[in-house]
């Protein structure tokens, strides 16, 4: 008892937030709302991140204003970040990002989460997914250079195994972001031309003519004139005429 009002003296309002105090298990029964924020906080205080998360998570859209679920959201991310849930975290920072782009505390707060999410994805041989952590890093963050590398070498990972249809899909999403990160990238360039004629040619050999006209339309956009893309769309034209 003598401790624990040691602590309510030190840190009144931790205490009170976490539920360190001779009422708090009345208040709590009293209200189950305010009994989950306690848990959340007391659980984040004992390092049980997994379990704060949980108790926060319990309050989502309850919140009657909007800098109130902004508050909530912000914290939700910061547990998940300490969870070592990076995905989520990245999730939760990137909502509160396009609400508020100027705000430091999540810009950095995205980096963070990105950057850890891009390293525990390539651990896994996610590559795709990494590369979409990439693209998030380099796009908040202030090391584009580093970004710009890794997701080149994720992308490249990604095209290696582009064998059949869906990994050349996934190799095209892949080079696309890292175009976007380095527009002027040449191998994204080239990655991209050759993912759509691949499946170009593979749909047409298919007989599956919507899907190679919307390929030959893509090489057509990154490399307007193309005869390849131009040669395409004509053979489909002469087959449905």
């Amino acid at each position: 008892m003598r401790n624990q009002l040691a602590q309510i003296a030190a840190k009144p309002l931790r205490a009170i937030r976490s539920g360190r105090f001779p009422l708090s298990p009345i208040v709590a029964r009293l209200s189950p709302r305010y009994g989950k924020v306690m848990a959340s906080y007391r659980h984040e205080e004992e390092g049980r991140y997994d379990e704060a998360l949980e108790a926060w998570s319990g309050l989502r859209g309850q919140h009657s204003s909007r800098e109130g679920a902004f508050r909530h959201t912000l914290r939700a991310a910061r547990l998940a970040h300490k969870a070592e849930r990076y995905g989520d975290a990245v999730k939760d920072f990137s909502v509160l990002y396009a609400l508020s782009p100027g705000d430091v505390r999540v810009a950095r707060g995205l980096e963070g989460a990105a950057l850890h999410a891009a390293r525990q994805a390539q651990s896994s041989g996610r590559w795709l997914d990494a590369c979409r952590m990439w693209e998030t890093y380099g796009r908040v963050g202030t090391k584009p250079d580093k970004a710009k590398r890794n997701l080149r070498e994720c992308a490249r990972y990604v095209a290696q195994s582009a064998d059949t249809p869906e990994k050349t899909q996934a190799a095209i999403d892949a080079w696309g972001l890292l175009k976007l990160v380095e527009p002027d990238s040449r191998e994204a360039q080239q990655g991209l031309e050759w993912c759509h004629v691949s499946l170009a040619r593979s749909a047409e050999r298919g007989g599956d003519k919507a899907a190679a006209r919307k390929h030959w339309n893509a090489l057509l956009e990154l490399v307007p004139g193309d005869r390849r893309g131009l040669d395409g769309l004509e053979r489909l034209d002469l087959t449905d005429a």
